[in-house]
C-alpha cells in the first residue's frame, strides 16, 4: 500500500503549517499526507475527505517526490515566458510613444512584423500590465511655442502671483469665449440601453460671446463675465477694462495676443488705463496654458450648462449667464470655513 512516512521534524513542520490560514485545497492535501502517515489507505482517505481515491494517491506520490511544495497546486500550462513578456512590453511601449493614436487591434497588427502574434484581447492584457489607459486625445500648441519666451513669461507670472498673494496688486486673467447653440458633447450618466443625444442647432448668427476675467488670488477667487449677442470688438474690451472696480492698488490684466487685444484702439487706451491703475501683460504666442481663465471656460462650457442645445439666442445667453454665476458661486469660500494652515 502506498503511504507517507514522516520524520519527527517533518511532522512538526506540517502540524505548524496546519495552524496557518491555508486555502481549502492545500488544507485537504495536508490532511491526506497526515492521514497517510497515520496508516490510512488512499480509499479510506478519499471516503473521509469526499474525494476520488486517485486524487489521494496523486497527492501521496507528489509528497513523496517533492515534499511540502507538493501541497501547493502548480499553475496550469507552461511556465511563464518572462523574456517574451518583456519583449512585448518593450514593443508596446515603443509604439505608444509614437505621435499617433492606437487601438488594441492596430497594436496587434503593428507587432506582427516583429514576430509577435497576439489578438486584440491579449494586447489589452499587456496594456493593463503596463497600466496604460484608453484616454481622449487633447489638442496642444506646444510645438508652435517659443520656449524661451514662454519660460520668461512663466517666471514673470510667478512674481506677479507672489505679489498678488501679498496684497500688493490684483492679478486678473482675461479672455473671451464663444458658445454655440449646440454645445460640445460630453459625458452623462444614463440608464442601461440609453444614450443622451444633443439636438444640433445651426450656429450661424446665433452664438453668444463672453468677455470674462478670473481673479484666482486674494481673499476669495472672483469671476466676472459679460455676455454679448454679437462679435466682440476692441471697444468692448476697452470699455470693460475701464469699468473694472478701483481697488486702491495696481491691477494687472493677463491676456493673449488676439487681434482685439492688440489693436490700435487698445494701444491708444493703454496710457489712460495705466493712469487708472490698470496694466496689461501680454502672454507669448501659443501659450494658452499660462492663462488660468482657460480652465474656467472649460469647466463652465462642459459642466455648468447641463442643457446642451438651445433654439434661440436669448435662451442660450440666459444659460451661459447662469453657468458663469453657478461657477462663480462655487469659487466663494463657505461661511465660517477656513483653510487649514500649511504644515
Amino acid at each position: 500500500m502506498i503511504r507517507v512516512h514522516l520524520t519527527v521534524a517533518t511532522q512538526s513542520e506540517l502540524q505548524a503549517l496546519r495552524r496557518d490560514p491555508l486555502p481549502p485545497r492545500v488544507r485537504d492535501r495536508l490532511e491526506m499526507v497526515l492521514l497517510s502517515d497515520a496508516g490510512w489507505s488512499p480509499p479510506r482517505i478519499a471516503r473521509h475527505l469526499g474525494c476520488d481515491p486517485q486524487t489521494a494517491r496523486a497527492v501521496i506520490h507528489g509528497f513523496n517526490a517533492r515534499g511540502v511544495p507538493a501541497l501547493y497546486p502548480g499553475k496550469p500550462g507552461p511556465a511563464p515566458n518572462y523574456a517574451r513578456r518583456d519583449q512585448v512590453a518593450a514593443r508596446l511601449t515603443d509604439r505608444l510613444g509614437q505621435d499617433r493614436t492606437w487601438t488594441a487591434a492596430q497594436l496587434a497588427d503593428a507587432l506582427r512584423p516583429n514576430g509577435i502574434r497576439l489578438r486584440a484581447r491579449q494586447v489589452r492584457r499587456y496594456l493593463a500590465r503596463l497600466r496604460a489607459g484608453y484616454r481622449r486625445t487633447a489638442s496642444t500648441l506646444e510645438h508652435k511655442q517659443n520656449r524661451p519666451k514662454v519660460a520668461r513669461a512663466a517666471a514673470v507670472l510667478g512674481g506677479l502671483q507672489r505679489k498678488a498673494r501679498e496684497g500688493r496688486l490684483v492679478l486678473d486673467y482675461l479672455d473671451q469665449c464663444g458658445f454655440a447653440p449646440s454645445l460640445p458633447g460630453g459625458y452623462s450618466w444614463c440608464l442601461p440601453g440609453q444614450r443622451k443625444r444633443v439636438r444640433y442647432e445651426y450656429p450661424q448668427g446665433r452664438r453668444v460671446n463672453v468677455l470674462a476675467t478670473y481673479e484666482p488670488l486674494g481673499p476669495a477667487p472672483r469671476l466676472d463675465a459679460v455676455p454679448f449677442e454679437r462679435t466682440l470688438t476692441s471697444d468692448d474690451l476697452v470699455a470693460y477694462l475701464r469699468g473694472r472696480p478701483a481697488v486702491g492698488r495696481p491691477r494687472v490684466v493677463v491676456l493673449d495676443n488676439a487681434p482685439i487685444h492688440t489693436s490700435k484702439v487698445v494701444k491708444a487706451a493703454r496710457p489712460e488705463l495705466a493712469k487708472s491703475g490698470v496694466y496689461l501683460y501680454y502672454l507669448p504666442a501659443y501659450s494658452p496654458e499660462l492663462n488660468r481663465i482657460e480652465a474656467v471656460f472649460k469647466q463652465v462650457k462642459h459642466h455648468e450648462i447641463p442643457t446642451r442645445s438651445y433654439a434661440t439666442r436669448s435662451d442660450l445667453r440666459a444659460a451661459v449667464e447662469q453657468g458663469f454665476n453657478s461657477y462663480a458661486q462655487k469659487l466663494r469660500p463657505e461661511p465660517g470655513k477656513q483653510l487649514r494652515p500649511a504644515a
